[in-house]
């Protein structure tokens, strides 16, 4: 007999009037009909069971455990929020499985704003990707899921054999592994530095000098003039040199730290510029306190003088507030100088400075007077998208990667000036072939202005060439992102 007929009969006719008695069914399925119609709230809840089983008793060509060897489940608990439309699950998951981390990343942020729940029927496999040991991005997409996936995602995570949201699995300090210890205080020092800062002076003690290494680095997040006095303890107490030296370079970028007031104190009446006869130097001795300091005595280039070569380190060493004061300026035009004619010739690194600070006015400033390759590489990152519409950067090196600094963490569209050059250094490229995550990220920061450049690079070429297939598909992606806009801003 065919099983599921007698229950397809039913259906059609309907349990309102009359209710469904299984009969010739196998011994195992009629005791657990028995069971359900027991504990069903009416006939037609016990149906809808029973045939629930029964079908998955013919799929599975299996015979169902009994009642004492079945695990219960507890009911998934209500949401409420209200959930959205199926077309964004299903673009979520298609997304997981097209690897598309970036625009993954871009749709989860727009869907927390809308105040709305995934539907959970698409929640399995985004939970997986969430929870995936290779996925770079597993903590963010845990975080923002832990928003958007509601009581029944929760619900649905032990069952899946995995943690609470962002739970690793060690609650304390104590019980937590190194990493999972950096990933602790990296997060506090986004949410509260001062916390941050009094959990690693109790327990940073007890860690070996390796790991006192990578804990202080943590410090870089919100570092500020609150953390001087314990950077300055570790550089007087701790036992390890590297330990010191990770502690003295995070003081050395705070602008208004003592060390860097000592830096400019030395500094100060040693470096004197004249319109006319340009840079002129003081010597300054070498003693066992510069070496204390971070200082070094003999330039590894044998065409630098000694002597210069110390003043040069201090000179690397101190804010734009320095020069403003040496040559007697507001800082943009102090910046603008130095980037024209810098002290110690081609030896002086300005960008390095410029890069230890942070200094956003500084980069504009000399990116605005010097925005050849010299600079670009390392100062573009430091300046905001419309900043960047004003810098002219030149470029004649064909052989150049996308970097790392255009990606503004804030995640601002660039202007179209700015983006119409970066596409331009791309595709001038001669040996470097772009992969497709460069073409997903760069997708999220374009603006609509650049698709008649991206349809002259796909015409201009070759079906096959890397220059046409990388525009099509920076093309593709970018229209992904407007389908990402359009889906939930319609959905606030």
């Amino acid at each position: 007999m065919n099983i599921t007929e007698p229950i397809i009969n039913a259906a059609l006719l309907g349990t309102a009037t009359k209710e469904f008695t299984p009969s010739g069914f196998p011994e195992a399925l009629e005791e657990n009909f028995r069971l359900l119609q027991e504990k069903a709230e009416d006939a037609e809840a016990a149906f809808y069971q029973i045939a629930a089983l029964t079908f998955a008793y013919q799929r599975a060509g299996t015979e169902p455990q009994s009642a004492e060897e079945t695990t219960a489940i507890s009911e998934a608990p209500e949401d409420s929020l209200p959930y959205f439309d199926r077309t964004v699950g299903e673009m979520l998951v298609q997304m997981v499985n097209e690897r598309n981390r970036y625009l993954l990343l871009y749709a989860y942020r727009k869907a927390v704003q809308c105040n709305k729940l995934i539907p959970p029927f698409y929640l399995r496999p985004l939970i997986s990707r969430a929870y995936d040991r290779n996925n770079p991005d597993k903590h963010e997409e845990q975080s923002l899921l832990s928003l958007l996936a509601g009581n029944r995602g929760r619900w649905l995570l032990p069952h899946m054999e995995l943690p609470d949201w962002g739970d690793t699995g060690n609650e304390t300090w104590e019980t937590a592994s190194h990493e999972e210890r950096k990933r602790m205080l990296q997060r506090l020092r986004k949410e509260n530095p001062e916390q941050g800062l009094a959990l690693l002076q109790t327990e940073l003690k007890n860690e070996s000098a390796a790991h006192r290494d990578e804990l202080i680095q943590c410090l870089r997040i919100n570092l500020s003039k609150k953390d001087e006095p314990f950077l300055q303890e570790i550089i007087t107490t701790d036992r390890s040199s590297n330990v010191k030296e990770t502690a003295r370079r995070l003081l050395c970028s705070l602008p208004d730290s003592e060390l860097v007031k000592t830096y400019c104190d030395l500094l100060r009446g040693k470096l004197r510029h004249k319109m006319l006869l340009g840079w002129s130097y003081e010597k300054i001795a070498f003693t066992p306190e510069l070496k204390k300091l971070g200082l070094e005595e003999v330039s590894p280039n044998k065409m630098e003088k000694d002597d210069e070569f110390l003043l040069r380190q201090l000179a690397e060493r101190v804010p734009l507030s320095f020069w403003a004061e040496l040559y007697d300026c507001s800082p943009e035009k102090a910046a603008a100088k130095l980037a024209k004619k810098p002290p110690f010739s081609q030896y002086f690194n300005l960008r390095r400075p410029i890069v230890n600070f942070n200094d956003n006015l500084w980069a504009y400033q000399t990116l605005k007077e010097d925005a050849s390759e010299h600079y670009f590489a390392s100062l573009i990152g430091l300046l905001t998208p419309e900043q960047r519409e004003e810098i002219d950067f030149q470029t004649t090196n064909k052989n150049l990667s996308a970097l790392d600094s255009w990606y503004n963490e804030d995640g601002k569209q660039w202007g179209p000036k700015f983006s119409a050059r970066v596409l331009q250094r791309l595709f001038q490229s001669d040996y470097y072939y772009p992969p497709k995550e460069t073409a997903e990220r760069l997708a999220l920061y374009l603006p609509r202005e650049v698709y008649p450049q991206l349809e002259k690079y796909t015409l201009a070429n070759e079906a096959d060439h890397f220059a046409a297939k990388f525009s099509r598909l920076i093309t593709e992606y970018m229209r992904m992102k407007e389908k990402i806009n359009t889906m939930f801003n319609d959905n606030k």
